[in-house]
This record gives structure tokens, C-alpha cells and sequence, in this order.
């Protein structure tokens, strides 16, 4: 298994998290399959990425811990319901691949990543990039500690390259 992921799910289940509302994502796959097999976690696969914010907001309101999993070109389509979420002071932890700009291998991937992240810029969002020397569950406590006592969304944006790190070379 995936030691990030490993990480992050320890980030969560130590911050109480109860929920995971995710669209599938090849980078996240080895995060959302870990919490899928976690009992303690309720996992829903939604159809698209506002529909996962709303109910990661509403869950908020009922007094339960959630993360909402997704890809980093997803947020650019969760503008409404962020912002609704930022005036009502409903706040969501999102996860999501992508975004972190550095590493990116595919040329296709800046203009969604420049969606999501003008999204989170334009409204002023919490956010923050995992590197590759961060320790995952603390950062995970860190955000989550932020959306509730500070009752603002926050998005934890997680590249391929920490996620996924390269197989080291051998030596010929």
C-alpha cells in the first residue's frame, strides 16, 4: 500500500472523519480504496464534484466529520456551492490530485488545474500544496483542525509526484 496514503488515511480517521464523498481519480485511487476498506468511514461515490461539496457541506451541518476526494479540475466546476458553503459558513475539507502545479507530466492537465485553483484563489479558500517532505497526517489534522474551529473551507492539493513517487532508478 501507498505510504501517503497510508498517511493521509491516518490523518483523517485521527481527526474523526466519518465520511468520504469522492469521484474516482487514478492519482487518489490508492487513498479512496484504503478508505472504502475502512469500516469506521462511510464512503459514497458521487456523480459529480459540486454534487460531492453539497453533501460534504450538509454533513458538516449534521455534526459529522467528511472529506471530499476528487481531482483538482473538478473544483473548477464547485464555484457556486463553495462560495454558498464560504457565506453560510458550511465548510468542506477537499482533497484533490493535481493542482500543485510542479511535476505535472501531461500538458493537458494545466487548464483544468488552472480552473480549480482560479476557483480557490477567487474565493479566498484555505489551501495548501502536500509536498514531498510534509508529513501527511499532520497536515490532514492541521486542515481539518482549520475547517472546524475556523468554520472555513480548506483544499489540500496532492500532486501525482507525492502521492505516486517515482520508482527509483537502477544503476546499469
Amino acid at each position: 500500500m501507498n505510504d501517503v496514503a497510508l498517511a493521509l488515511h491516518a490523518g483523517l480517521t485521527s481527526s474523526g472523519v466519518q465520511h468520504c464523498v469522492y469521484l474516482p481519480d487514478s492519482v487518489m485511487n490508492p487513498l479512496t480504496a484504503r478508505l472504502e476498506a475502512d469500516p469506521a468511514i462511510a464512503t459514497y461515490v458521487c456523480a459529480r464534484e459540486d454534487e460531492g461539496v453539497a453533501m460534504s457541506a450538509g454533513l458538516f451541518l449534521a455534526g459529522q466529520r467528511s472529506v471530499a476526494i476528487m481531482e483538482c479540475s473538478g473544483i473548477g466546476y464547485c464555484g457556486l456551492i463553495l462560495a454558498r458553503c464560504q457565506l453560510q459558513r458550511t465548510p468542506v475539507f477537499i482533497m484533490a490530485s493535481h493542482g500543485g502545479l510542479l511535476g505535472e507530466i501531461f500538458d493537458y492537465h494545466a487548464a483544468p488545474a488552472a480552473a480549480g485553483r482560479g476557483v480557490v484563489a477567487g474565493l479566498g479558500l484555505a489551501q495548501l500544496v502536500l509536498r514531498s517532505d510534509d508529513d501527511p497526517a499532520e497536515i490532514v489534522r492541521l486542515a481539518l483542525q482549520t475547517v472546524h474551529a475556523q468554520r472555513q473551507s480548506f483544499v489540500l492539493f496532492v500532486p501525482p509526484h507525492v502521492m505516486k513517487p517515482a520508482r527509483p532508478r537502477r544503476e546499469a
